[in-house]
C-alpha cells in the first residue's frame, strides 16, 4: 500500500466510522472500505495507537474522538487550548480581570495558560505550580466530573492533608455541580479570589475549567457580574470545543 493510497483510506476510514452509531466489525469495515480485511486491521490498530479509536471488543471497534477534537479521558491540551482561547481572552477583556484554562491532572489542577488585563494592579498567578483541587474555584469545577467514588476518595486524601472535613468537600463541589460555577473568596495568595465555570467536551464531559481571578475586594464589589461573564465564556469554550451551535 503507497504512502499516498494508506492516507487517504485512513480518512475515509474516519469518516465511515463517524457516521456509525455503534461500535464497527473488521468485516464491516473491510466492506466499506473495498480493502483486504489485513490491511484495514493495520489501519484500526493505528487509530487506536494514535487515540482516535479504541477496540470494543476482540473483533470490534469505536472512534472515540475525531482530528481536533478532544478525547475522552484524554485532553489534548494543544487543542484545548487552541479552541478555548478566544473565550478565554474575551472573559479577560471584558472582566477587566487576569483569566486561566486549568484541567485536572493526577489528581491535582494545572494550568495550562494565563491571559492578563491590561491594567497596573493585576493577579498574576504561577502557572508552573500545581494546585490541590479543593482549594481553588478551578479544581471545585473540575472535581464536578468525577463519580461519587472517586470524589469522595479525592476528600479523604485531601482531608489527611488538612484540607478539611470530606463530607464539607463534596458538598461544596455538589453546589457547584448545581450552580454551574465556583466561587473563591480567599484563594492560595492572600488577597486574591477567583470564579470558575467548567469547560465540556464533545461527550458532555468536563474536561477543563475557565477561571477568572484579581483581588478579592475588587472581584467582591462586581462578583455577579464576574460570574455571569465566566460562565458565558465558558459555555462559549465548550461550544467551540464541541463544535456545538
Amino acid at each position: 500500500m503507497s504512502s499516498g493510497r494508506g492516507s487517504e483510506r485512513v480518512l475515509l476510514l474516519l469518516e465511515w466510522m463517524a457516521e456509525q452509531p455503534d461500535s464497527v466489525s473488521l468485516a464491516a469495515a473491510s466492506a466499506a472500505l473495498g480493502a483486504p480485511k489485513s490491511s484495514v486491521l493495520n489501519l484500526l490498530r493505528m487509530l487506536v495507537d494514535m487515540g482516535y479509536a479504541e477496540k470494543a471488543s476482540e473483533h470490534s471497534y469505536r472512534l472515540i474522538r475525531l482530528p481536533g477534537e478532544v478525547g475522552s479521558g484524554r485532553a489534548m491540551h494543544g487543542t484545548l487550548l487552541r479552541q478555548t482561547r478566544p473565550a478565554l481572552e474575551a472573559a479577560v477583556q471584558h472582566s477587566q480581570e487576569s483569566g486561566f484554562v486549568a484541567v485536572l491532572e493526577d489528581g491535582q489542577v494545572r494550568y495550562l495558560c494565563k491571559v492578563l488585563p491590561d491594567r497596573e494592579i493585576r493577579y498574576d498567578r504561577d502557572i508552573t505550580v500545581l494546585r490541590n483541587p479543593f482549594r481553588v474555584s478551578s479544581g471545585i469545577v473540575l472535581l464536578t466530573g468525577l463519580e461519587n467514588t472517586a470524589l469522595t476518595a479525592a476528600a479523604r486524601t485531601a482531608e489527611a492533608h488538612g484540607y478539611g472535613d470530606p463530607a464539607n468537600l463534596v458538598e461544596r463541589v455538589a453546589e457547584a455541580h448545581r450552580d454551574g460555577y465556583a466561587v473563591t473568596r480567599r484563594g492560595v495568595v492572600e488577597g486574591a479570589a477567583g470564579v470558575a465555570a467548567p469547560i465540556y467536551g464533545p461527550n458532555y464531559e468536563v474536561v477543563a475549567a475557565l477561571n477568572i481571578a484579581g483581588p478579592a475586594d475588587r472581584l467582591a464589589d462586581h462578583l455577579t457580574d464576574i460570574i455571569d461573564i465566566t460562565t458565558t465564556s465558558a459555555r462559549a469554550a465548550s461550544a467551540a470545543l464541541a463544535r456545538r451551535s
